[in-house]
């Protein structure tokens, strides 16, 4: 686990001591209970007429919790979020990146079709080149940052689908809640559009209602000077495109965004309804103590009316099922996703530019049909995939209405050839 001190600088709002303290416990402590049998939602989803024959709370123990690691970049958010999640016995869900949105469960980039693209806005733009230059590509970080506000909403919800169906609790980095801390403070330095801020924000007034908080935050914190040392130092070996990057050499950029945005302006709100721990992680830290203070805290009792752990409070069985219908069949938030803003020039696709993604998106292995439906591939659906609930593979839209041209026909033929003769690259022309 990880080596080294960390200062607990607070913990915030202070324990309710009108009821018994109810806690999340670890494996060390000896007190965690077992988890019943979770139901298999990802085979069968969950309706109505499941509910009447399989309770949602009967799953639910201590540990059926959120925790949300937040914190500035470079301090082994992840490397802590992952011991944690395994001394808990908590699912670890990684923080959300470009690579998910590019990378299909296949194994394949879509990156790679960079060259074939003629517009702008279809040729990829990722935390690298966001590193690199922020303003690149005529709104590049307007669309990074949209696509990874979705990203980020489908992790969220499938994570509350987890906890609903198994009981088991989540250990993740950053949430839908604190993704417009990152919109606004680079709206401040210029680099994201107004029209982009405004179209993002109305998606986050539809959608973020929708969530219920997470039940802790844990922040971990470091003064800027030692945040851009450490970045400064993996840039040597691990994130070579970090190096003298004008975005984190940018000593202003960092103090509005972790300093002013994140710890003077999210984490006071967010600790009304959620509990917040904050350490100095300058120098690392020991994921035991971190573990201590949690079985400290009080995560269940609170008055009826009290803010704190509101979202979690919802007394009825039915309601219980109701989110859990809700978070499983995920469309019913996902459809949230969308506002009537027209404005947004830098995110908005016209049709040529739409119609060459669709083409050149369809190239890439596994990205013809739905996940799990390519037997290309090495698929094999079964008739429950098929009566179900099919999930897209990859983050971005795809149509393939576009592919009915005779010029499809003989891509597939060509790659094909070009795969039987053993050519590296046979989907990348």
């Amino acid at each position: 686990m990880t080596a080294g001190p960390a200062k607990l600088l607070a913990v915030a709002p202070a324990v309710n001591s009108k009821t018994p303290s109810a806690s999340i416990y670890s494996k060390t402590s000896g007190m965690m209970e077992p988890r019943l049998k979770p139901w298999p939602y990802k085979q069968l989803g969950f309706n109505y007429w499941y509910h009447l024959m399989d309770g949602t709370t009967k799953r639910f123990n201590d540990n059926s919790k959120v925790i949300v690691i937040e914190g500035p970049t470079g301090l082994g958010k992840s490397k802590f979020a992952a011991e944690l999640a395994e001394e808990l016995d908590m699912l670890y869900v990684p923080n959300s990146t470009m690579d998910d949105y590019y990378n299909n469960s296949y194994g394949y980039d879509l990156r790679e079709l960079d060259h074939l693209f003629n517009h702008e806005k279809n040729i990829s733009y990722d935390e690298k080149k966001f590193a690199q230059d922020p303003t690149g590509q005529n709104g590049g970080i307007d669309r990074m940052l949209h696509k990874l506000s979705y990203i980020r909403l489908n992790k969220y919800v499938d994570l509350l689908a987890h906890i609903f169906n198994t009981g088991q609790g989540i250990v993740t980095e950053k949430s839908p809640f604190s993704d417009y801390v990152f919109l606004e403070a680079a709206y401040k330095f210029g680099w994201v559009d107004r029209t982009s801020r405004t179209y993002i924000n109305k998606l986050r007034a539809h959608y973020i209602p929708q969530l219920l908080k997470p039940n802790l935050i844990i922040y971990l914190d470091a003064p800027v000077d030692v945040v851009q040392s450490k970045i400064r130092e993996r840039a040597k070996t691990t994130h070579p495109w970090e190096k003298n990057s004008p975005v984190y050499e940018n000593t202003s950029y960092l103090t509005t965004l972790y300093e002013q945005m994140m710890k003077k302006e999210y984490i006071p709100k967010a600790a009304i309804g959620s509990k917040v721990l904050m350490y100095d992680w300058s120098e690392g830290g020991e994921t035991e103590v971190v573990v201590e203070d949690i079985e400290r805290l009080n995560l269940d009792y609170f008055d009826k009316y009290d803010k704190q752990q509101a979202d979690w409070r919802l007394f009825k069985e039915e309601k219980y099922a109701l989110c859990r219908v809700m978070y499983t069949q995920r469309h019913r938030v996902l459809i949230n996703f969308k506002a009537d803003y027209w404005d947004h020039d830098r995110l908005r696709m016209d049709p040529e530019e739409s119609a060459e993604f669709q083409w050149q998106a369809h190239k890439v292995p596994g990205n013809r049909y739905t996940g799990g439906f390519n037997t290309d591939m090495g698929d094999s659906p079964s008739l429950i995939d098929m009566s179900n609930h099919a999930l897209n593979d990859v983050y971005y839209h795809l149509d393939g209405r576009h592919l009915q041209k005779p010029e499809w026909n003989e891509y597939l033929k060509q790659r094909e050839a070009k795969k039987a003769r053993g050519e590296e690259k046979w989907w990348q022309f």
